[in-house]
């Protein structure tokens, strides 16, 4: 028995290994994107109209509506997109034809993943096209996955880092 034919066993059964990970919406996105302009307004505000009564005013506002928004449950929102991934870190995005490779260039941080992805050696033989810019780049933040699917991710980046 050589040794050689139970390392592509072994590749063959690690490339089988394929998770289904959906990506929803996510509350923590437009909290980021609510907070840049709350707080571009009221520099704003101050700075050219000195109503510093009007400012804290909003300020108050906008902390308390986006802690009722976070507050909301997260179990109904919908689906905005499917990926499959392997264990070896091929991504497949269920509206997309091409086939990625995680590069071992993404990350994780408390607040989601960031993918930075090339082409696979199938994509790269089946569809050459030269106006796609690779590597792309993707952020995924943690409240759009579920739990184990984040787990999951964090897993096979950790693997290729």
């Amino acid at each position: 028995m050589k040794i050689k034919n139970s390392t592509q066993w072994s590749n063959l059964y690690s490339n089988a290994s394929k998770y289904n990970i959906n990506v929803r919406d996510s509350h923590y996105k437009r909290s980021v994107y609510s907070v840049i302009g709350v707080f571009t307004s009221l520099i704003i505000l101050v700075s050219f109209t000195f109503h510093y009564g009007i400012a804290l005013l909003i300020a108050i506002i906008s902390i308390i509506s986006l802690s009722l928004f976070l507050s909301i449950s997260r179990l109904n929102r919908p689906i905005t997109s499917s990926l499959t991934l392997t264990k070896v870190g091929v991504v497949e995005f269920s509206n997309d034809q091409a086939i990625y490779q995680l590069l071992p260039e993404s990350r994780l941080s408390f607040i989601g993943c960031w993918l930075v992805l090339g082409p696979s050696e199938n994509t790269v033989t089946q569809h050459s096209n030269p106006n796609k810019k690779y590597p792309k780049q993707l952020f995924i933040f943690k409240d759009s996955l579920h739990a184990q699917d984040f787990s999951r991710l964090a897993s096979v980046i950790n693997q290729l880092g």
